[in-house]
């Protein structure tokens, strides 16, 4: 009965090691994300307001935004929400949520970014208000070959 109690307690004592030394912390490094490219020229593919189709019933066709390493210019002007040319900026670089607008005179408009892949191509879409806060724009730009 000793035997016994001696090889269970031996047991115990090599199952409660073993259980120790197999929890370790793994540290994981989580992926670079890329840095988001948006230079190029853009057009609007889609457009809404308060979740109403505006593409339909209003020529987007002009309106085009070029944008370079820090600047951005704008040939033609549409409900948008900037209206002059000026510098863009991420709010984090590695990890954007807004697009920040500082246009000529200075003014910072900042607007939600999303940058997804829709049938293979990549798109811009843009959230905001310009002038009365009622109303709230979504925009879908695409790259202009």
């Amino acid at each position: 009965m000793n035997s016994m109690r001696r090889l269970i307690k031996i047991n115990y004592a090599l199952l409660l090691g073993c259980m120790l030394f197999s929890c370790r912390t793994e540290h994981l490094t989580p992926p670079n994300e890329p840095v988001k490219n948006i230079t190029g020229t853009w057009g609007i593919i889609d457009a809404t307001r308060n979740g109403t189709d505006l593409t339909s019933s209003f020529d987007f066709s002009g309106f085009h935004i070029v944008f370079t390493d820090s600047t951005y210019t704008i040939d033609s002007l549409v409900p948008f929400i900037i209206s002059h040319n000026g510098k863009w900026a991420f709010d984090n670089p590695q990890y954007p949520f807004d697009l920040i607008f500082t246009q000529t005179d200075s003014s910072s408009i900042a607007t939600p970014f999303q940058f997804p892949v829709a049938n293979g191509v990549r798109n811009i879409i843009l959230t905001f208000s310009p002038g009365c806060p009622s109303n709230s724009y979504v925009y879908t730009l695409q790259k202009v070959n």
